[in-house]
């Protein structure tokens, strides 16, 4: 590929072993904290029964892709989110498998697995585009398996 053509997350490239990122990794300016750091933090948070949802902006847009795009954080967490974790009996459990930074964005590629109200796995693959200002996600590009989505939420009802 040509040096001219590689501009940002345009050269990411999904395999088969996760995600690669052509290009040399950005540098982090002095004094700013490395976002890859603040996503870990996040991922620990939630992986002990926190939420890594506290790391977003209250403006945050997050974009589930082939899906919608909620405008703010509150219409994100009982709109985008609730419908999944409210049907889990355990900690959804993120296991990062590619963290990459450029610039203010973070690619976090990651298995998510829990037990759902009735007993059963819920797994999912999901990949998150994170672009971030002073420490915190202000947008975001969701994908991931919106088929295994959709069984949790039509096998398993929302408790009364």
């Amino acid at each position: 590929m040509a040096p001219h053509t590689r501009r940002g997350f345009g050269a990411i490239a999904l395999t088969a072993g996760g995600l690669a990122l052509a290009g040399a990794p950005a540098q982090a300016s002095p004094g700013r904290r490395d976002n890859k750091a603040i996503v870990l933090e996040a991922v620990a948070r939630q992986n002990s029964g926190g939420s890594f949802y506290d790391f977003l902006h209250p403006r945050v847009r997050w974009t589930i892709v082939n899906g919608r795009t909620y405008r703010d954080k509150q219409e994100f967490l009982v709109e985008g989110a609730a419908p999944i974790l409210d049907r889990l009996r355990t900690v959804l459990r993120m296991t990062p498998t590619s963290l990459l930074e450029e610039g203010d964005t973070v690619a976090y590629q990651f298995t998510a697995d829990a037990t759902a109200l009735d007993g059963q796995p819920y797994h999912n693959d999901y990949c998150w585009l994170l672009t971030f200002r002073r420490g915190l996600i202000v947008r975001a590009h969701a994908y991931l398996d919106m088929v295994a989505v959709r069984e949790l939420i039509d096998r398993v009802p929302l408790p009364a």
